[in-house]
């Protein structure tokens, strides 16, 4: 092949060349049409899958209050853990059994008392195989 290529004339190298990324060009855009193709098929079927457990974080007075709807492990849901970023809270106040029927409300009182500024609140829930999962995470401003 080096000998082949070094008797060609300018004008066959160049063409060569030329049709060598061609080949290549056309070879990578359609392998990236490809994962595209059956990338955005991955995507948009996670994105309707249900969720483990879906739930609403929001703050009233001093109690936060977690409201259980509905998902998939929704029934094996035992606890629920409050974390809000940036302060300690006791034992007996950050962790709160599920509701029995799986879905309902949970409220952790006095939970963000003395709590002032923007902070990221995260509630895990803890499930009846022991595994415990992040279930949400929401920014709330404290005043």
């Amino acid at each position: 092949m080096a000998l082949k290529y070094k008797n060609q004339s300018q004008k066959e190298k160049r063409l060569i060349m030329i049709v060598s990324l061609g080949t290549v060009s056309l070879i990578i855009v359609g392998a990236c049409a490809a994962i595209v193709f059956f990338g955005s098929g991955y995507v948009l079927d996670k994105s309707l899958e249900d969720p483990d457990v879906l739930l609403h974080v929001f703050v009233v007075g001093s109690d936060v209050i977690v409201t259980i709807y509905e998902g998939r492990r929704v029934a094996e849901l035992t606890m629920i853990s409050l974390e809000i970023e940036g302060v300690s809270l006791p034992q007996s106040v950050c962790l709160q059994t599920a509701p029995k029927s799986g879905t309902g409300e949970v409220c952790f009182t006095e939970a963000c008392a003395g709590v002032t500024g923007v902070r990221d609140i995260a509630v895990r829930g803890v499930f009846s195989d022991g595994r415990t999962q992040l279930l949400k995470l929401t920014t709330i401003r404290f005043t």
